[in-house]
């Protein structure tokens, strides 16, 4: 029995402790630079204030809470942080035109150590190549071997 009429003075202040616990003032101003102070609790009680006032009627929100609540959806924080920072594209390009520089570098750098050419980039050789083609009859359907052919078969460079 005294249960029972404990029960209904509990609820009773509950309900009065829950309707007087004002939630803590929020300062809303400039949010975007002050975000990135902000620890994430604070940044937990920011969001969620803003979820209460918006969960409101949105007429009755000022400039400054819709301004904030717009910067903490979609603002470029957390997962929406940009990649990259400005020069970032000159940095790229500068980067390219390095690497492609240098790999043409060695590249002449190769070729003015090399050797002579081998003795199968002559022309002779080539020529020769063809006429063993011909003679052993290598790809007879649309090769050097087949019938009417004009082409230049193995023979690539015109010099000595």
């Amino acid at each position: 029995m005294i249960r029972a009429l404990a029960r209904p003075a509990v609820r009773i202040t509950q309900r009065r402790c829950a309707s007087t616990s004002a939630t803590p003032a929020v300062q809303l101003q400039n949010i975007e630079s002050r975000w990135a102070t902000l620890s994430a609790q604070e940044q937990s009680s920011v969001a969620k204030h803003l979820e209460q006032i918006q969960a409101g009627e949105w007429t009755k929100m000022t400039a400054e809470q819709k301004k904030a609540a717009y910067w903490v959806a979609f603002g470029p924080h957390g997962a929406r942080t940009p990649l990259t920072g400005p020069g970032h594209a000159l940095k790229v390009v500068a980067g390219t035109t390095a690497v492609v520089g240098a790999a043409g570098a060695l590249f002449l750098w190769i070729r003015s150590k090399g050797g002579e050419k081998p003795s199968t980039m002559t022309k002779e050789w080539q020529e020769a190549s063809n006429e063993y083609a011909r003679a052993n009859k290598i790809n007879p359907i649309s090769g050097v071997a087949s019938e009417g052919y004009k082409g230049t078969g193995f023979v690539s460079s015109s010099k000595n």
